[in-house]
């Protein structure tokens, strides 16, 4: 019974892969199958629609497999498969963001190529061809992507025409390195200027469309629960969440207070946790270039992960720490990590070090910029080892597909929160402000909880939840700006990193305290199942 139901599953699990790799293929060549990196494709208003009956299909079959009798591999799977399917159903047929925001279609043109290029970085050359297939068919993409925009919300047309613009200076710049490598430079110097005045086209096809209004993004209360449900397996309502981010924030700064007491004295000699950071930050003197820093960190942080047994670490992966091209600088935060395809042969991750010092030619600037990088260490785990990088090289070695394809933030980047937060408890980190600067970002998260309900049920504008940042934490009013951007369109991610790690410590503490596991088991255990809910892991297995 449980076989015929985990090839029942397999079946329409195999069948969702094939047909999104089909409707959107610059999905497909993410995901690791390369027959798909010449493609690009499903900015229409057809494909969206065809989907949706498509998705309810696949819905109702999955709905239709009774989860009784299931083995709990079966169980979590069939769950997650029905997340994903309702989810997706959610933003094409009630939220209908194709239609309201514009960025998901440049996104999408720019991300196909830019996907290509920082997958295969050290061989654009063979690449090539595909990167200049996708150019091509680019201007078509746009045309069809623009006519299906309908009353797109202000804010994201605003921010889509900043991509055209910015996303129009990559191309220029990856041209000029195409060209070195093309057998054909007038011809691939065509396809940059077609593709670059697409993007100009788009961006004044969508400024012209009749807007929505400015708070079109909230999704509401309603909304924003069943996704508590579906994204973060919490049976919460919304003023539960928001309550629990409340207290998160009183608790994290009375933390905060105790450590920098802890670190600076009492009286006259008091200092806030912020002004001590910034005085570390700006003391700070890296030793070597921030490549070597990096790399050396990286390279620490897994011999750790080795040496202290409390980890696995899969065969065949790999972490590859590499400076951001020039002509990719203006697109990358201080540093940041590409995960290989779940279906890729080679599980190599990229950890990208962008060095804006490197283009200063005064002394002092050049230590400004390499200054954003203090607190390396931590953000090496965070991205590497045993952040990021080895969570998802499990995962994308799962047997189960679906399971490969599951991206709950509850999950991961829970898991990365709670990576930082056992680094300053192991003593890995030398750095003496190193725990202040974890609970000065736990609190940034725990705001993030606020904002997050505030802004889908309504109850905040986008520039009231970026004061909010700006006071709580302070973020100059451009950060905490950029910062609140992307809240708008991600309802539930947001809150996903705090509520994550503390899901994870309350799963861990049970299995710990009440059940004897080793931390090491625990470890093993968690990283198993894939980035899904933790209620749901728990659930499977009966806990």
């Amino acid at each position: 019974m449980q076989k015929q139901s985990s090839n029942q599953l397999k079946i329409p699990g195999n069948h969702y892969i094939e047909r999104t790799c089909t409707d959107f293929p610059q999905w497909g060549s993410g995901l690791g199958f390369e027959k798909f990196e010449p493609l690009l494709a499903g900015s229409d208003a057809r494909t969206h629609l065809e989907r949706v009956k498509f998705l309810e299909q696949l819905l109702a079959e999955t709905e239709a497999l009774s989860a009784q009798g299931l083995s709990p591999d079966d169980w979590l799977d069939r769950r997650c498969f029905l997340s994903l399917l309702r989810t997706e159903l959610l933003n094409l047929r009630y939220l209908q963001r194709w239609r309201t925001n514009p960025q998901e279609c440049c996104d999408g043109a720019i991300g196909s190529v830019f996907e290509l290029v920082i997958r295969h970085a050290d061989d654009l050359e063979r690449v090539r061809p595909s990167i200049e297939s996708r150019l091509a068919a680019i201007p078509e993409f746009f045309k069809k992507g623009a006519a299906a925009i309908r009353y797109p919300v202000p804010l994201w047309t605003k921010l889509a025409v900043q991509s055209c613009k910015g996303s129009r200076e990559f191309l220029d710049s990856l041209g000029e390195t195409l060209m070195k490598i093309s057998p054909d430079a007038e011809r691939t110097r065509s396809l940059i200027d077609a593709a670059s005045k697409a993007f100009d086209a788009y961006a004044k096809a969508i400024a012209r469309k009749p807007q929505g209004k400015a708070g079109d993004f909230a999704i509401g209360r309603e909304r924003f629960e069943f996704l508590i449900r579906e994204r973060c397996g919490l049976d919460w309502s919304l003023a539960e969440v928001e309550a629990e981010g409340q207290r998160l924030i009183a608790e994290l700064q009375e933390e905060l207070e105790k450590e920098a007491r802890k670190l600076s004295g009492k009286g006259k000699n008091k200092k806030t946790a912020a002004q001590l950071l910034k005085e570390a930050r700006d003391s700070w003197m890296p030793e070597a270039s921030l490549l070597e820093l990096y790399t050396r960190s990286s390279a620490a942080w897994r011999k750790r992960v080795i040496g202290s047994g409390l980890f696995p670490l899969p065969p065949g992966e790999s972490l590859k720490v590499t400076p951001v091209s020039d002509f990719m600088r203006d697109h990358f935060p201080t540093a940041a990590y590409s995960a290989p395809g779940p279906f890729q042969k080679r599980q190599r991750g990229i950890f990208w070090v962008n060095d804006l010092g490197a283009t200063k030619s005064n002394p002092t600037e050049a230590l400004k910029e390499a200054r954003q990088h203090y607190g390396l260490e931590l953000t090496s785990a965070h991205e590497g080892y045993p952040g990021h990088h080895l969570q998802f090289a499990i995962q994308n070695r799962h047997p189960s597909r679906i399971r490969r394809l599951c991206s709950h933030a509850i999950f991961y980047e829970g898991w990365t929160m709670w990576c930082e937060k056992m680094a300053i408890e192991q003593g890995w980190v030398s750095d003496r402000y190193a725990r202040l600067q974890q609970l000065q970002d736990a609190l940034w998260r725990a705001y993030r909880i606020v904002i997050d309900c505030g802004l889908h049920s309504g109850k905040l504008t986008h520039e009231a939840a970026a004061q909010i940042l700006v006071k709580g934490v302070g973020f100059t009013p451009a950060r905490a700006r950029a910062d609140v951007n992307w809240y708008t369109a991600a309802p539930t991610v947001p809150m996903s990193y705090l509520l994550g790690r503390l899901e994870l410590e309350r799963v861990k503490n049970r299995l710990i305290e009440n059940e004897g596991w080793s931390l090491r088991k625990f470890h093993d255990w968690a990283l198993g199942h894939g980035a899904v809910p933790w209620s749901w892991i728990e659930h499977s297995k009966g806990l």
